[in-house]
C-alpha cells in the first residue's frame, strides 16, 4: 500500500504548508440544506488547501483542494435530544446525519439532553471533496459554544 507523500517524489521531503479553518457561533441550518449548519465568524482561515463558503440556503461548505491529512472538530450545545457530525460528499442534505448513507457520514454522535458534545475526525481528504457540519436541525442551547475547526496537517 502507498504512503501518502505531502511532498511528492519519491523519496519525502518537499514543502508543505498547512492550512485551517476555524470558525465560532452558531446562526442557523440552510434553508434549502436544512440539516446543514451555518455558523456566525471566522476565526481564522489560513493556507489554500481548504475553501470555506457559507451560504443562507445551502449552509456552510468546506471544500478541500488539496488532497492530504486532515483533522476535523466540531463542537455543539444543543437544547435537548440531537444527532450531529460530519458529512462527506452527501447528497442527503434535508435528512439528520443519522439517517444518511454510512459511506457519507465522517463521524456523528447523539446528545440525550442539553449538554455539550464535540465530534472529530482525521484522515486522508481528496481534492475536490466536500465537508460539512451535518445535524438534526435541532435548536443550539448556547450559540456562542459552537466550534468547527479543520486543519490540513500532512
Amino acid at each position: 500500500m502507498p504512503m501518502y507523500n505531502p511532498g511528492g517524489g519519491s523519496g519525502g521531503g518537499g514543502s508543505f504548508t498547512p492550512s485551517m479553518v476555524r470558525l465560532n457561533g452558531h446562526t442557523g441550518y440552510g434553508s434549502t440544506n436544512t440539516q446543514i449548519q451555518r455558523f456566525t465568524t471566522v476565526v481564522a482561515n489560513t493556507g489554500s488547501a481548504i475553501t470555506y463558503a457559507d451560504s443562507a440556503t445551502l449552509g456552510g461548505t468546506f471544500t478541500i483542494n488539496a488532497t492530504g491529512v486532515y483533522s476535523i472538530m466540531v463542537n455543539n450545545n444543543f437544547t435537548g435530544i440531537s444527532n450531529f457530525g460530519l458529512s462527506l460528499n452527501s447528497s442527503q442534505l434535508t435528512t439528520a446525519i443519522s439517517g444518511i448513507t454510512a459511506t457519507d457520514a465522517l463521524a456523528w454522535s447523539t446528545v440525550a439532553a442539553a449538554a455539550p458534545l464535540v465530534v472529530s475526525w482525521c484522515g486522508i481528504l481528496n481534492a475536490g471533496d466536500v465537508i460539512r457540519s451535518h445535524a438534526s436541525a435541532s435548536a443550539v442551547s448556547v450559540a456562542t459554544a459552537v466550534k468547527f475547526t479543520i486543519t490540513r496537517v500532512a
